[in-house]
């Protein structure tokens, strides 16, 4: 029942992920595929496996056939399912007797990959209540065992039509369970094998449900890799691709925020137990499987995929990272529990630096494109506008970039369809959308220069290419 309790955490959660968040929204940028969307305005989600995604935002937008924009209210309403999440969380917590289980719930909300899906105006929200609804099909429990195994694999499986990789939250889940059998040291080893092998044939079950009856059948992102030596030259660089892009939030002073916690953890923790070698070797046989759980929920199941998504919004199990640092924080050491609260440092100061980025770099972006629209409009007979290239990334995002490496993987400078849609919403609806056209485009820019053409105008910016009635901008600094 929702008690009066749940209330005030829930507004309390939903409050905490709204400032989190807050940066994102002040931006107010489109992000990405809302570039598409708000110039299209459709939705697209049903071809990627995500029907729900689809039937959600038809009914959330109140737009009928076309995916209108509902900014910021989107963005606002996702921090009460993220809240919800860190909600459920808590009350999970709690049954488990863990120490300041709010507190450590709360972490749950500091996911600096996470911000990418916030990042999406059209996008966000569907993102949100898919995470809340893996964290239910984790955490939910019912007195009637039938019940609660339907309804933990009707979340999961929803969770998996609205944005597949929020599932993997719910193996990081997982691997905060065995750390709470670790630092207890009340739980045998059969005890623990049982809880995996239950979590993980929950698991595996809502996504062979999914896999029958929703996937898209003609989904080329869905191709898993080969069972044989290329597919494991495949896996491995995923694999380092996937390294690369999580330590890169660890860049400079950022690696001493989780060290501090993480050490004062262990060392209470050898201290607590200095009489009891067994207990220091359980405890560090819990620790490794928990770590090790951990670094599988990153990227889930779709680690084995030929296009695997390796994307900031994919790593939405991150924030386990610091539930799995409070822990023992909690029970070894409750009296300097806020200790655990160190990392959020980054993540908040993080965020600040995203939105600064993105903004910065979109008014950036509008500035050349604007000069792009005044030196086309004054050749009317243009009928077909190609892009080639991508725009520099300008000096205020290029020095949080290089002090902060994984804003680069959120930046996207503008390029191919990014810059398409720009030109078109400056009034230019002859621009091809840039799906797949930029190898054509290449080709046409080729033929101009080999029989002569010059660029009508030319910069550090671009390059403007005009032949008959086709326009070519080559975008960036080795734009001619």
């Amino acid at each position: 029942m929702f008690c009066k309790i749940d209330k005030k955490a829930l507004l309390l959660y939903s409050g905490i992920a709204l400032l989190f968040i807050y940066p994102l929204i002040q931006a107010g940028i489109f992000y990405r595929d809302d570039l598409d969307r708000a110039i299209t305005g459709q939705y697209g989600w049903r071809g990627l496996g995500r029907p729900v995604a689809d039937i959600l935002m038809k009914v959330l937008s109140a737009s009928g056939h076309y995916n209108l924009d509902l900014y910021p209210y989107t963005m606002i309403a996702s921090c009460l399912f993220i809240g919800g999440a860190s909600l459920l969380l808590s009350d999970h917590l709690w049954r488990l007797e863990v120490p300041s289980h709010k507190l450590v719930a709360a972490l749950l909300i500091f996911n600096p990959f996470m911000l990418q899906n916030i990042a999406y105006r059209y996008d966000s929200l569907g993102m949100s209540i898919a995470f809340f609804l893996a964290v239910m099909a984790y955490t939910y429990t019912a007195s009637n065992p039938t019940r609660q195994t339907l309804v933990k694999l009707f979340a999961g499986v929803l969770s998996l039509t609205i944005y597949q990789p929020c599932a993997n939250v719910f193996i990081g889940l997982l691997a905060v369970d065995v750390m709470i059998a670790a630092v207890k040291n009340d739980c045998k080893a059969t005890d623990i094998i049982k809880i995996i092998l239950n979590k993980t044939a929950l698991f595996v079950s809502f996504y062979m449900v999914y896999m029958l009856f929703f996937a898209a059948k003609s989904n080329s992102r869905a191709e898993i890799i080969s069972a044989n030596t290329e597919g494991l030259e495949h896996l491995a660089s995923t694999l380092s691709s996937l390294k690369n892009m999580a330590l890169s939030y660890f860049h400079g002073p950022v690696y001493i925020y989780f060290l501090i916690p993480v050490i004062a953890g262990l060392i209470f923790m050898l201290f607590a137990n200095r009489h009891k070698k067994k207990s220091i070797l359980s405890f560090s046989l819990y620790w490794v499987i928990s770590l090790f759980i951990f670094l599988v929920s990153l990227m889930g199941p779709t680690i084995f995929l030929k296009d695997a998504p390796l994307f900031p919004r994919t790593l939405v199990s991150f924030s386990a990272c610091l539930v799995l640092i409070s822990i023992p924080i909690v029970y070894f050491l409750p009296k300097m529990k806020y200790l655990s609260l160190i990392p959020v440092i980054t993540a908040i100061a993080f965020s600040a630096q995203l939105g600064s980025a993105i903004k910065s770099q979109r008014e950036y972006e509008d500035f050349i494109f604007n000069m792009i629209s005044r030196d086309l409009l004054t050749h009317n007979e243009i009928t077909t506008i190609g892009t080639v290239g991508q725009v520099n990334i300008n000096e205020r995002a290029k020095l949080l970039v290089d002090n902060k490496p994984l804003i680069g993987y959120f930046l996207s400078p503008a390029s191919e369809f990014l810059a398409s849609f720009q030109l078109i919403n400056k009034g230019f609806p002859q621009t091809l959308h840039g799906y797949g056209d930029e190898q054509n485009n290449k080709n046409v820019l080729s033929r101009m220069i080999s029989s002569g053409i010059k660029p009508i105008s030319t910069n550090k910016e671009y390059s403007l290419f005009i032949s008959g009635n086709t326009a070519i901008v080559s975008l960036g600094t080795d734009n001619n």
